[in-house]
Order: structure tokens, then sequence, then C-alpha cells
């Protein structure tokens, strides 16, 4: 094992002089930069779910294809519990997750191999906080989980979100969420130009609540992406036109509570992580566009670190054409990697979200800075997260801001990405 690579364990360390030490050693260093007034300003943020009560599905399990089982399972069972205990020891679960050791990163296939097996992945049940809101009056119920953020949303060109609820009425709710449709409006009043909808809870709803999400976006003046009326139209993605340069988003999720009912086809829905279905879209789209954004829901949840097969799958698509890889549904911060030029959000964390879990705390914004027809930097800005300031996020300064900065400058220098910190912003200068 390599010098390198012992200092990048380090990283991972419980103890703070440690991990500090190790990234003094190796990690990157950044450089801030000014955006050019001629630049467009893209900014992407994480989960949001606007309902504040989580029911009980009568299922949530995650389909997949092929179920795979481990050679010599006895010994890598004894190896697994011999690896936790030392990550107990040694390492931090606010870096690395020792759980992501052995797990089998699934990917979904929209055309089954001949053995096709379908399986299902099952989901245990984790205790939500919930959140009692005090409304100052009615009428700003739906303005108010974006009242401390709305203004800085308004100065960028364009926003994008991962909306991980359905907005309906439609009372036969199977899933965790289901929103009031009053949200689409607020989230336009507020800045949002555009949502994801490639996630596991769109159809928390079933197939009605999806549809009558659509229309209440469309009715919004709101762009959606990762969903269309049949399979071919949600492949379209969003063409966008900023200043000189045209942009397109694509959207693709690893996981669909509802199963593959919730994937298009001739009927509505949304689009699964395949990775060759992917790669197709990405040439189609860039022969369009000269720069394509390709949205993920993918990952697992709570994890503090980037499983190995998320690295393979954001540089094959990079190699494929992908311009900006963004990622959610872990709900907590990951690192960034720069490649080939190219930055990889592997994963911004919440957003805005109606309850909270153990573990979640602040998160970030991210924005892409486009000039000249090419993503010239990020700047990285930090936002409230923890309890009910989930709900109702602000940009941070001070020390909260320092200490999730410093946390991404750590988990970004595992991929040789520097981050330069000025004013409790993060800068990437690509």
């Amino acid at each position: 094992m390599s010098l390198t690579r012992y200092f990048t364990y380090a990283m991972y360390s419980r103890f703070k002089p440690v991990r500090d030490f190790a990234w003094r050693v190796i990690g990157s260093e950044g450089h801030t930069f000014s955006p050019p007034g001629s630049a467009a300003r893209v900014l992407v943020g994480g989960d949001v779910s606007l309902d504040l009560e989580m029911r009980i599905p009568r299922y949530s399990g995650v389909y997949c294809l092929g179920e795979e089982t481990a050679e010599h399972w006895v010994l890598e069972r004894i190896r697994l519990v011999f690896w936790k205990m030392l990550c107990r020891l040694f390492f931090s679960d606010r870096f690395f997750s020792a759980a992501l050791k052995r797990v089998t990163f699934r990917e979904l296939l929209v055309k089954g191999p001949k053995n096709e097996k379908r399986g299902s992945l099952g989901r245990g049940y984790r205790t939500a906080i919930r959140f009692n809101v005090d409304y100052p009056s009615v009428e700003s119920r739906f303005a108010y989980p974006f009242e401390k953020i709305s203004s800085f949303m308004k100065s960028k060109d364009l926003v994008l979100v991962n909306l991980e609820t359905p907005l309906t009425v439609y009372p036969r709710v199977r899933g965790f969420f289901a929103s009031d449709p009053r949200y689409a409006r607020a989230m336009m009043d507020a800045g949002i130009s555009m949502v994801s909808l490639a996630n596991n809870h769109i159809f928390d709803a079933d197939e009605i609540g999806f549809l009558q999400t659509l229309d209440h976006l469309e009715d919004a003046g709101l762009f959606y992406v990762g969903a269309g009326s049949d399979f071919e139209d949600a492949r379209l993605g969003r063409y966008v036109q900023l200043n000189d340069t045209k942009l397109v988003f694509l959207s693709y999720t690893q996981f669909c509570n509802a199963g593959f009912v919730s994937v298009a086809a001739e009927y509505p829905g949304i689009l699964p992580l395949d990775r060759e279905l992917i790669v197709r879209d990405i040439e189609v789209a860039k022969k369009k566009a000269e720069l394509v954004f390709v949205s993920l829901h993918w990952g697992f949840e709570d994890q503090p670190s980037v499983h190995p097969k998320q690295v393979e799958i954001a540089h094959s698509l990079i190699d494929a054409g992908a311009d900006v890889i963004i990622g959610h549904h872990p709900h907590v911060p990951h690192g960034i990697e720069i490649y080939k030029r190219r930055p990889i959000l592997y994963s911004l964390g919440n957003f805005i979200f109606g309850q909270g879990m153990i573990g979640w705390a602040d998160n970030y914004l991210a924005e892409i800075v486009i000039d000249r027809k090419q993503v010239q930097g990020i700047m990285i800005y930090p936002i409230s997260g923890r309890g009910q300031e989930l709900f109702q996020p602000e940009l941070l300064n001070g020390a909260r801001a320092e200490s999730l900065l410093h946390e991404l400058q750590i988990k970004s220098a595992v991929f040789n990405t520097g981050i330069a910190i000025q004013d409790y912003v993060g800068y990437i200068k690509i």
C-alpha cells in the first residue's frame, strides 16, 4: 500500500488532528476565482420534500434486476465483521462508512438479460424527527420553506433541485410523502426554475399522484426533467438557453419504490439508472447542446462516503460526453470530484425537507459558473439543515459554514479536488 493510501485513510480518522494533518499533507490546493459579468450561473440543490408528515406505506421495497450471492459467504461475513470493528475504533462516521465496504451497488436495466430475476430489496423503517411549524399566517404557509433562501435563488440564472414528493390531493397515498399542489407556485415564486422527478418517492401517491404532479408543475411554469408522458418523451431532457450557451438537463434514478411500474414505457413514468440508456441519451443531447447536465438519484442513504461503483459510473458518463454530474439521495453531503475538467457532485445532501433523521446536518448548494460555453468553476454555499432548520434553510456563515466547507475539503481530497474557502464560500476553479 502506498504512502498516499495511508494518508487517505487517515483523512477518515475519527480524530480531528489526524484528519487535519493528513489533509495538509495530501490535500489538493484550491483557488478562488471571480465569475465574469458575462457568466451564466446555474444553482443546484439536493432533495426537497414539502410534506411535514411521514406515512407508513404498505410496501416501500426497492426492486432490482438480479440477486447476487457472494462466494464463500461465511468467510466474507467474518471479514466484514472484523472490518466494521476496525472502522469503529479508528474512523469517523462523518467521513467514512464501513457498511459500504461489501455492499453491492445495484443498477437498473430497461431491457433485462435472458436470465433475468426480479428481486425485492427489503427496507427497514427509520424513525423520523417530526417538525411542528408555527406558520405566521395561513397565507404564508406555502412560501414559508423558501423565505430565507428565495432572494439568493432569484439572483441566479437557473435553479435546479430534486423534488422528492408528489404534489397531489389524491388521498390514496402508498408511500411516505405527498405535498400540497400549491407548493408548485411557491417554488416558482421563490426562484426555482426546474425540478428533477427521477427519484424513488415521486410515485408515492401512485400514478394518479404522479400525473397530477406533472400538471401542477406545468400550470406553475416549472420545468421538470427525468419524467414524461412515455419512455421517449422522458428521454428528451430539457433544453435551456443561457446567454450564448445551450444546456440540456437529463435525470435518472437508481431506486424506484413503486417497482418497475414507475418506469416510463408506452405510458407515463420516470427514467432508471441504466448506464447504456444514459450514454445514448448523452450522445443525442451533445449533438444539440454545448453542455450536458446529468442528475442522478443514487447512492446509499445516510452513508457519508461514495461507493466505488458510483465513481465508475460517473467517469463512464463523462467519457460519453456529460459535462456535469449532479447527485442526490444519500441526504448527507459527499465529496466533489473534477474528472477531465468536469465536476461530479456525488451528493448535495438535503435542501428542504419536512422531517429530519438522526445524523442529518448542514448541506450545501452548488453554483456552476459557465462562461464561453464551458464550466469555469463551482462556488459552494453552505446551508442550514440541523433540526427544524431543514424546513426553512438559510445561507450559513461563521463556524458552521467553515465546518461544513472543511468537511467537504477532506471528502473531496480523496478525489484530488482542492477547495479554497473565502468569506464562507467554497471555490473550485476548473
